[in-house]
């Protein structure tokens, strides 16, 4: 059997590669398939590198990004843009405020803010990323610190049961908001 299942473990010396990769990847992962839904759970969110296309290797996914770095306001607006729905939970304070202006501006730039939906919670502590077909849950944050500086653990899994239960677990977000 395979395993469905890994986690990272990661310092300012070990796992920042590992993470950037798997984050990659789960999101153009997401350009393949005909995604529904798109969750983001983070208390503090930035708008992070996401995907490395400096080389022009995934110039198919979005042309109009070019060659450079792309970043999660970038690739959620190209998702929202294929009919997916972008739920962000995230605390409302001043160190997410630049960001959460900016998506919701962006999104009715590109006319898509109907495909976002924002739950803001005071009390947030969960984190996790849920996307159609895996999900990256752990101690990091979406923020430059929670990808390049602080120690932190995620685990990653492909598990449909467990994606399953913790769509239900978000889904609370909403029903409650």
């Amino acid at each position: 059997m395979k395993a469905l299942y890994r986690r990272v473990f990661k310092n300012q010396s070990t796992g920042m590669a590992a993470i950037r990769e798997l984050l990659q990847m789960m999101f153009i992962g997401e350009f393949l398939i005909n995604s529904e839904s798109v969750w983001v759970v983070s208390p503090w969110v930035g708008n992070i590198v996401l995907i490395d296309n400096r080389a022009g290797c995934f110039d198919a996914l979005n042309p109009e990004w070019g060659r450079r770095e792309i970043r999660l306001i970038d690739v959620l607006l190209s998702l929202m843009s294929k009919r997916a729905e972008v739920i962000l939970v995230t605390r409302k304070n001043e160190i997410n405020e630049p960001f959460l202006i900016d998506i919701k501006q962006r999104s009715i730039d590109f006319g898509v803010r109907d495909q976002l939906k924002v739950v803001t919670k005071q009390k947030l502590h969960t984190k996790g990323v849920l996307l159609s077909e895996s999900l990256l849950v752990g101690s990091m944050n979406l923020t430059y610190s929670g990808l390049e500086i602080n120690d932190e653990w995620i685990q990653y899994s492909i598990d449909r049961e467990d994606i399953a239960k913790t769509r239900l677990e978000f889904d609370e977000y909403l029903n409650n908001a």
